[in-house]
């Protein structure tokens, strides 16, 4: 919605103040600061006051003294007539998460519903647009079960993991903001005009730059630098080595927002980037719930669990639905073979074998490599120790002491006598990918043994 007589005073000033100073800066803020808060007060300062201010350079005390309101009047007539929103700094809609960017956009413009940011919880979704099947089926199912629990879905419109993200909001009837490095009025890219539509229908399409500016190739970092702040954290689902994508997990991580990552098979490129943010300390993902929980053991009201849940009964991959949207679901090669979860767990075994790395982290043996010719062997022997009934012998104190509480806790769960399954102890409430990472971490700790069968039990 734009802000009826705003529109002609308050508003007129701010996008003459963006139009003057770079859209994102911190100069703006200084003279807010330094001038009452008043954009106002910053149109109407003289040169003597304006020279007060020792961060000012020549050029821009130059471009504030020019007064001319022809172009931002332009802008706001163009932007009346094609309903397109503007939000001001000072607007109380500005996401308040912007406000610690380094250089924070002095307006946004928007189109569609803008959802208020500030009372939802915001996960921007991101990766490669060279996007594999296993990133596409495992990207839109969960951008559908965040988007079905309540949280905003944010990524950028790009083709691949992008369009996907949205689509996966889309369809599981949440909301989903895309932030553009292009003026607000411009289809970039072209063949996501019918996506952009619905993506105004469920949410909102925003820009921090002026309607008519190109998508210039410097504008997408600090495109991607908006979508992080927005969010309270930032999922990569696939990228290789080299993308815009870690530039978004970077910006993230300089502004002390979260970093997730989808894990995929140490073999593909496109999972490179990924498994390296998780060997650097990112939150490994493998549902929403991964993400979630954090929300849901504090008793966050913004996200239902019980919608979470009818999410996840309903979140696979559909087709149809990017149809509709107008998403090509073209793939480059099928990915990483496996679930999420069984991905992260041979990623945790490579980890694991590569001593070099692991030396001086993990303080016991490395788990013993089964060749071709033992196979047999191990799985009778396994099949054996399934059925038989023995009392496991308890871990030392200092063992136990090692451990992370969640580590302790799952431990705590498995019988001394026989083996459980994954999906048993998920009903004690554990995501399967917390499950399965922090099992695979107790067996190479030597506290239990895998089983056929997705079995584990007490060593």
């Amino acid at each position: 919605m734009l802000y009826g007589m705003s529109l002609r005073s308050e508003h007129l000033y701010w996008v003459w103040l963006a139009l003057k100073l770079n859209n994102q800066n911190t100069v703006f803020q200084q003279l807010l600061d330094g001038l009452g808060g008043s954009v106002g007060e910053i149109y109407g300062a003289t040169e003597d006051v304006l020279r007060r201010f020792d961060f000012l350079t020549e050029l821009q005390i130059e471009s504030l003294l020019d007064k001319r309101l022809e172009k931002a009047m332009s802008i706001m007539d163009f932007c009346s007539r094609s309903n397109i929103g503007i939000i001001c700094y000072t607007d109380p809609q500005y996401p308040s998460a912007l406000r610690s960017m380094k250089n924070p956009p002095v307006i946004l413009y928007f189109m569609g519903k803008m959802p208020d940011l500030n009372k939802k919880i915001c996960v921007s979704v991101v990766g490669t647009r060279k996007m594999t099947e296993y990133g596409m089926r495992c990207c839109y199912k969960i951008a559908y079960e965040l988007a079905s629990a309540g949280a905003v879905v944010i990524s950028g419109m790009a083709l691949g993991i992008d369009s996907i993200a949205h689509a996966g909001a889309i369809g599981g009837r949440g909301e989903t903001v895309a932030v553009l490095g292009c003026g607000i009025d411009v289809i970039y890219p072209k063949q996501h005009r019918k996506l952009r539509q619905y993506i105004c229908e469920h949410g909102a399409v925003i820009s921090a730059y002026h309607p008519g500016t190109p998508a210039y190739k410097h504008n997408f970092p600090e495109r991607n630098a908006i979508i992080s702040a927005l969010s309270e954290g930032t999922l990569i689902v696939e990228a290789p080595k080299k993308s815009g994508a870690l530039i978004t997990a970077e910006c993230a991580t300089e502004q002390s927002r979260a970093v997730y990552a989808l894990p995929g098979s140490v073999e593909e490129p496109m999972s490179e980037g990924p498994n390296d943010l998780i060997k650097d300390g990112a939150i490994a993902v493998t549902c929403a719930r991964d993400i979630l929980n954090y929300y849901f053991e504090r008793g966050s009201k913004l996200v239902d669990p019980v919608k979470l849940r009818h999410g996840e009964m309903n979140s696979d991959f559909d087709k149809d639905i990017l149809d509709a949207v107008g998403i090509s679901a073209s793939c480059h090669g099928k990915g990483s073979q496996g679930s999420p979860a069984s991905m992260l767990k041979k990623l945790n075994e490579q980890l694991n074998d590569n001593e070099k790395i692991n030396k001086d982290y993990y303080s016991v043996p490395k788990i013993k490599k089964i060749d071709g010719s033992a196979a047999d062997e191990s799985i009778a022997l396994a099949d054996k120790r399934e059925k038989s009934v023995r009392t496991a012998s308890e871990p030392s104190e200092s063992t136990l002491a090692s451990l992370s509480e969640k580590e302790r806790e799952i431990f705590s769960e498995l019988p001394c006598d026989k083996p459980v399954s994954v999906d048993t102890l998920a009903k004690n409430g554990h995501s399967v990918g917390t499950l399965m990472a922090t099992l695979t971490m107790l067996e190479i700790k030597g506290l239990v043994s895998s089983l056929p069968g997705g079995m584990y039990i007490r060593k």
